[in-house]
C-alpha cells in the first residue's frame, strides 16, 4: 500500500516537471508520446554515429596520411605495439561525430520544434544553422592555414641541430584534432555574442570599450602560433578580428531591435494606463 502511494507521487512529480497539472488519461498519454519520440531520436542519433565510426574506421589509414602530408619535415613512428591502432580509433571517433554531428542537430531540433514559438524556431534554427557552419568554417581554416604554418615553424626551429624530429602518431592525431577543434570553438565567436546580447548580458557598449585587449591578444596568440614574420601573424590574426567586428556588428543590429521593442512595449503599456 505505502510502495503505491509512493509510486504516485514519483509519477505525479514527473507529470508537474513536464507541465502537467493533474495526472489525467490526456496528460499521460502526451508524456508516454514525448519520451517516446525522445527515444527513437536518441535510437536515431546513436545509430547515425556508429556508422559514421564505421565509415571512419575503414578509411583511418588513408586519413591519416593526409593528416601526415601537412607536417613536411617530421618524421612519425608509433611507441607501443597498440598505438597504431588506438590513434586510427581515435580519429575514427572524432571523424564520427563530425559526420554525424548535423544529423544529431537535426535530430534534437525536430525534437524541441513543437514547443517552441515561430518567432523562437526562427531564432533557434538561424543560431544552429549558423553556428555549425562557422565551426565548419574555422576547422578548415585551422587545417588549410593554422595547421601548416605551426607544423613548419616547429620543424623550423629544428634547423643546424643534431636532434631529429621524430614525433609519436598518437600525439599528432591529437595534436590536429586540438586544434581543429579550438579554432572552430573560437570561430563560434559571434554566436556567442548574439546569443548573450538577446538575453541582456552583453551590449556593443562593452564590445567596444575592450576592443584593443581584444586585438592585443588576437596578436599575441598569432604570434605564439606561427613564425615571426608578419605574413604568418596576419594571416592568422586577421579573420579573427573579422569575426570579432562582425559580432560587435550583429551586437548593435540585435541591441537596437531590443531597444525598440521595449520602447514598443512601453508605450503600449502607457497608453493602457
Amino acid at each position: 500500500m505505502e510502495l503505491e502511494k509512493e509510486t504516485g507521487r514519483s509519477r505525479t512529480a514527473v507529470l508537474k516537471r513536464f507541465g502537467f497539472r493533474k495526472e489525467t488519461q490526456e496528460c499521460r498519454m502526451s508524456l508516454v508520446s514525448h519520451l517516446e519520440e525522445f527515444r527513437k531520436r536518441l535510437v536515431a542519433c546513436i545509430i547515425c554515429f556508429f556508422a559514421a565510426v564505421l565509415i571512419c574506421l575503414g578509411q583511418a589509414a588513408w586519413l591519416t596520411e593526409r593528416l601526415m602530408e601537412k607536417a613536411q619535415g617530421f618524421q612519425f613512428v608509433y611507441i607501443a605495439p597498440t598505438e597504431l591502432v588506438l590513434s586510427y580509433v581515435r580519429l575514427a571517433l572524432t571523424g564520427g561525430v563530425s559526420l554525424a554531428c548535423p544529423v544529431m542537430l537535426y535530430q534534437i531540433w525536430g525534437f524541441i520544434r513543437p514547443g517552441l514559438t515561430r518567432r523562437e524556431r526562427q531564432s533557434c534554427f538561424v543560431i544552429l544553422t549558423f553556428g555549425m557552419l562557422l565551426f565548419l568554417i574555422g576547422a578548415a581554416f585551422a587545417f588549410e592555414i593554422v595547421l601548416p604554418i605551426t607544423l613548419l615553424f616547429f620543424a623550423g626551429m629544428n634547423a643546424g641541430q643534431t636532434i631529429s624530429p621524430m614525433v609519436s602518431i598518437e600525439s599528432y592525431i591529437s595534436f590536429v584534432s586540438t586544434t581543429l577543434v579550438t579554432f572552430g570553438i573560437v570561430f563560434e565567436l559571434p554566436v556567442v555574442v548574439i546569443m548573450l546580447t538577446r538575453i541582456g548580458l552583453l551590449n556593443p557598449a562593452m564590445l567596444r570599450k575592450n576592443r584593443k585587449y581584444v586585438i592585443l591578444a588576437v596578436f599575441v596568440l598569432a604570434a605564439f602560433i606561427t613564425p615571426p614574420d608578419v605574413t604568418s601573424q596576419i594571416l592568422v590574426a586577421f579573420p579573427m578580428l573579422f569575426l570579432f567586428e562582425i559580432s560587435l556588428l550583429l551586437s548593435r543590429i540585435l541591441f537596437r531591435k531590443r531597444l525598440k521593442r521595449e520602447m514598443q512595449v512601453n508605450g503600449q503599456e502607457a497608453g493602457d494606463v
